[in-house]
């Protein structure tokens, strides 16, 4: 094979493969490192990176565009089971699994928290619950009565300075709920509770919060099923 004369500053054209290093395989094959100073330039990439991070203002992924402008706030990349990836936005409510058995750090949490037993049925759901009560009986619609068996809530009654506290166990067969109040905490000398009893509505376990003035009750609720 003798050598094939090119020419500097020319367009030089190489009808067969060119090996660098050893026997080619592909149009170019080096057996050995690549050093360019400038663009390298492929209709596709395949094999593992392993140079510096890439860098830019952009780049695609099976056609999705990954890059910090242009884009709106609190979106995520999500798989759509399809070989693909797509942005995607959270929705009221849907549902968040996490595999991992710890969160380091804070986590917030807008809706309901639910609990789910070894199989798969809902063991308890956590919630929180307000309304502007006004002097007299109020009634507040809480969890679902659908499997509902018991729940435990913590009720706190805020009108102006004053604050009362108070626990109610609740339990229901589908027609009849029962419940009970205890640790009323008052810090002032007239409580804000006057009395609290527990009904099945239509499709709620209601509580009957009767109040001495008007205030706010905030009240957050564990169901168990």
């Amino acid at each position: 094979m003798g050598l094939i004369k090119v020419h500097p500053g020319a367009k030089n054209l190489f009808l067969g493969s060119v090996g660098i290093g050893g026997e080619p395989t592909e149009r170019l094959s080096v057996a050995g490192n690549i050093s360019a100073t400038g663009n390298l330039s492929a209709a596709s990439f395949s094999g593992d990176w392993r140079g510096n991070v890439l860098s830019g203002e952009y780049i695609s992924v099976e056609g999705v565009d990954i890059k910090s402008t242009g884009q709106t706030e609190d979106l995520f990349l999500k798989s759509t089971g399809a070989g693909k990836v797509v942005w995607d936005t959270i929705d009221v409510g849907e549902e968040i699994v996490f595999n991992n058995q710890n969160i380091d750090g804070n986590l917030t949490v807008r809706g309901d928290i639910i609990e789910y037993a070894a199989d798969g049925i809902v063991y308890s759901k956590t919630s929180v619950f307000s309304k502007s009560l006004t002097s007299g009986v109020n009634t507040l619609n809480t969890f679902d009565k659908t499997q509902f068996k018991t729940a435990k809530y913590v009720i706190t009654l805020a009108g102006g300075t004053n604050r009362t506290a108070c626990e109610v166990l609740v339990t229901h067969n589908g027609t009849t709920a029962d419940g009970t109040t205890y640790g009323i905490v008052d810090v002032q000398a007239t409580s804000l509770l006057t009395n609290i009893n527990v009904s099945v509505g239509s499709s709620y376990i209601d509580l009957l919060i009767t109040v001495s003035s008007d205030c706010t009750a905030t009240v957050h609720g564990v169901a168990h099923y």
